[in-house]
């Protein structure tokens, strides 16, 4: 009995397609990533940052389940990066569905640092601040623009400690102090809201941005004008941001991001294959109906 792949059940197309995404997750296969320029400029700033005593950076996560595929993978490698670094940084986000993130990633990331380097140590309030979630998002921000005492103005984490309690925070003053905003988002209008409202008349954070695959044109535009000037595009910024930083910290081992863009890669050379197999056997079937006439 012939096979006829234009009879194939679609079950076995759908069973090949998880094994080809499945397989580098099990065993931990890795193909190095394609070079991304925008996630260069991205790594660039992170990695030459050079903030004061009282500077920190502000980390906004506004991304839910919904997109943590593509969203959490980048902000697992710039949090990283950030802790390597030892630059303080503070947790942010407009969305409700993102509030567990805020908690478990910087913590995820912190964990794996330290059994990477058991002598040392990262710890929440000194290396990073959790403020939680902030509904009205355009006008906590625009607040955090105009504020004098930032302390102050946004008092308490998200846990209800102090901040003024807390050596990451307790010296930040006013916008100057935040020296980089990092934005990951899948939603319209929250990264909207920090272009129009994170700034006063004499200082504007510079802005980074981690989008999802499907709003990268509109990413670009922010990017081609200036408003960012680092972007990691979908899944395969995160991995070639993982890759640089492989580069200069050769012990870290492989991570989600690779082994997510891994997966990806061979399924859509998987498909690739099939859609050729498909109607390469298509074509032989016309040609051998047409002499059979």
């Amino acid at each position: 009995m012939k096979l006829d792949l234009r009879n194939l059940d679609r079950r076995v197309i759908y069973l090949l397609v998880l094994v080809a995404l499945s397989a580098p997750l099990l065993f931990k296969i890795v193909v190095k990533p394609a070079r991304m320029v925008a996630a260069e400029r991205f790594y660039e700033i992170v990695h030459r940052l050079d903030p004061g005593p009282n500077d920190i950076v502000l980390v906004a996560l506004d991304f839910g389940p919904n997109s943590m595929a593509e969203n959490k993978p980048q902000a697992d490698e710039v949090i990283e990066h950030l802790m390597r670094r030892r630059i303080p940084f503070a947790m942010y986000s407009q969305y409700l569905l993102a509030q567990t993130f805020l908690d478990s990633i910087p913590e995820g990331v912190a964990k794996r640092l330290m059994r990477e380097t058991p002598g040392e140590r990262w710890e929440y309030g000194k290396d990073w601040v959790n403020l939680g979630l902030k509904l009205n998002g355009a006008v906590i921000i625009q607040g955090i623009a105009e504020s004098k005492n930032l302390v102050k103005y946004l008092n308490k984490d998200a846990h209800g400690n102090s901040l003024a309690e807390l050596p990451a925070f307790k010296n930040v003053r006013t916008l100057e102090n935040i020296k980089l905003l990092v934005q990951f988002t899948s939603l319209t209008g929250t990264f909207e809201s920090y272009v129009q409202f994170l700034k006063s008349h004499k200082f504007r954070p510079i802005f980074l941005h981690g989008c999802t695959s499907i709003t990268i044109p509109k990413a670009y535009i922010y990017l081609d004008s200036g408003q960012i000037v680092g972007l990691l595009e979908g899944i395969a910024g995160a991995a070639w941001y993982s890759e640089l930083l492989r580069k200069d910290y050769p012990q870290r081992g492989k991570d989600e991001a690779l082994l997510i863009n891994t997966g990806l890669g061979v399924a859509q050379l998987l498909i690739i294959l099939l859609v050729i197999l498909g109607n390469s056997t298509a074509i032989w079937a016309a040609f051998r109906a047409r002499r059979a006439c």
